[in-house]
C-alpha cells in the first residue's frame, strides 16, 4: 500500500475500483446528513469520481485529496474544466469552480489545518490495509468539527484472497474505529449476492455493501 502501488494502478489503468456511475448510498442516505447547500464536504481519496459532481450538484463545494496526480488530472479533463494549480502546504492545489482537489498524501491533511463540516467516503477507508485504518479514523477526527458528519461506505466479504483492494471492513470494525470519536449508526446492508462479480467467480461466498452516518463527538 505505498504509494507507488496506486501510481502503478491509474497508469495501467487497474481502477476497478472507480464508479462510472452514482454510487446509489450516496444518493439514497444523504439526505440523512442534513447537509446544507454551500457546506464543504470533504472527500479523501476521492480518484476521479464522480460522485463529487453529485455533491456539486447539491450545492456543496467539494474539498478531495487524492494521491495521483493522473487521477485528478482526468477529473477535470472529463468533466471540461481549466482548474488553477498552485501550492498549499505539502500539497498541490487543483481549483476550479466547486472544486478543489489537494494532489498528495492525504495523511498530510493536518498540515493545511483545516475543518470540516462534513465529508464522504465510498472508496477510501476500504482501500486502506488494517494497520493503516486507526491512524485514518484518527485523521478524520481531527478534520472533521465537533457536530460535523460523513457519510461512510464500506463493503464486507469473506475471500480468503483479500490481498488487495476492496478490503472488507465490517460492521464491528467501523465501530471498533470510529467510536472513540463519532457516534456510527448503520443506516443501510446490501447483500449483492451472486450479482458481484467476486460472488459469481466463486472468490467469497457473499458481498455486502454497508452505509453509514458518523456524527463527530463534542468531547
Amino acid at each position: 500500500m505505498d504509494p507507488q502501488f496506486w501510481h502503478q494502478c491509474w497508469q495501467t489503468s487497474r481502477i476497478g475500483f472507480h464508479q462510472n456511475g452514482i454510487n446509489t448510498h450516496l444518493r439514497g442516505c444523504w439526505h440523512h446528513i442534513g447537509a446544507q447547500p454551500g457546506t464543504q464536504v470533504l472527500v479523501p481519496l476521492c480518484g476521479k469520481s464522480r460522485d463529487m459532481h453529485w455533491l456539486a450538484e447539491q450545492g456543496h463545494s467539494v474539498t478531495g485529496f487524492e494521491l495521483s496526480q493522473l487521477a485528478i488530472g482526468d477529473f477535470f479533463e472529463e468533466a471540461r474544466l481549466s482548474p488553477v494549480r498552485d501550492t498549499e502546504g505539502p500539497f498541490v492545489r487543483w481549483q476550479q469552480g466547486a472544486f478543489s482537489l489537494y494532489e498528495g498524501d492525504f495523511f498530510q491533511a493536518g498540515a493545511l489545518g483545516r475543518q470540516f463540516e462534513l465529508a464522504y467516503d465510498r472508496a477510501a477507508l476500504i482501500a486502506l490495509p488494517p494497520a493503516m485504518r486507526p491512524e485514518y479514523a484518527g485523521l478524520l477526527a481531527k478534520l472533521v468539527k465537533a457536530g460535523g458528519r460523513m457519510l461512510l461506505v464500506t463493503v464486507n466479504h469473506d475471500s480468503a484472497q483479500d490481498q488487495s483492494p476492496p478490503f472488507a471492513v465490517n460492521e464491528r470494525e467501523v465501530r471498533t474505529l470510529f467510536d472513540p470519536y463519532f457516534e456510527v449508526v448503520l443506516l443501510e446492508r446490501t447483500e449483492e449476492g451472486s450479482n458481484n462479480r467476486r460472488v459469481a467467480a466463486g472468490e467469497c461466498s457473499f458481498f455486502d455493501e454497508l452505509c453509514f452516518v458518523l456524527t463527530r463527538r463534542s468531547y
